[in-house]
């Protein structure tokens, strides 16, 4: 599993050897919370198989989610390693498993091969840039500007037919609840791109089958 996770790619296999002899695996049920806000994470976490919603609770209104985290990837990082308290509560979507990676472990194995430390520096400047564009997606503007943002940072060529595909992040309503709105509106919104030929909804999957105008529309977000 840690060969696959991008912040060990390239990393030899005798350091992701040794990273994985101090690590420790950690069971999570659906709708458990793995620590609260304002509490420490124990470590950097991987999923090795789930998903959990990193969110952002809020005092009598919907609650925010900052990002999904789906089998193969990890969070963390950045609280571990400076030793902060999570500014978010991690909440499993399903029955999940997850893997602790000690922060000192890493250190010290950054310190014996400089690939590793690149590798995760790369990763981490990447999920930075995909949180910016998430950040941009859900600012306060119109819905549907919203929504075209989104779907226009997260959308990924479908080979042999040019098109674009976009995938939500599990439900309608998480995915509602990244980009600041109700699962009505959302539903609403895709509707009416759907109406007007943008795009096309099959449960999580939407293609997209004219990117120039989500993207017109999205310019129009980064505008306002």
């Amino acid at each position: 599993m840690l060969g696959n996770l991008k912040l060990f790619w390239g990393a030899p296999a005798a350091l992701r050897a040794s990273l994985a002899a101090q690590s420790w695996a950690l069971p999570l049920m659906r709708g458990s919370v793995l620590v609260r806000r304002g509490e420490p994470l124990p470590g950097v976490v991987a999923v090795a198989y789930g998903a959990l919603k990193l969110r952002v609770p809020a005092n009598g209104c919907q609650e925010r989610v900052v990002r999904v985290v789906a089998a193969g990837e990890s969070f963390g990082e950045s609280t571990a390693m400076l030793g902060r308290a999570a500014p978010y509560e991690p909440v499993a979507l399903a029955n999940s498993k997850l893997v602790v990676l000690p922060a000192a472990a890493i250190f010290s194995l950054t310190e014996r091969d400089p690939r590793l430390a690149r590798g995760m520096v790369l990763a981490l400047a990447e999920r930075n840039l995909r949180l910016l564009e998430a950040l941009y997606a859900s600012a306060p503007r119109r819905g549907v500007q919203r929504l075209a943002s989104y779907l226009d940072s997260v959308a990924e060529p479908v080979a042999g037919n040019g098109q674009c595909q976009a995938r939500l992040p599990g439900t309608k309503t998480l995915a509602a609840a990244q980009l600041g709105m109700s699962k009505e509106t959302l539903s609403r919104l895709l509707r009416s791109l759907s109406a007007r030929g943008v795009l096309r909804v099959s449960r999580r999957e939407i293609a997209i089958l004219d990117r120039a105008a989500l993207q017109a529309l999205a310019e129009k977000a980064h505008s306002s």
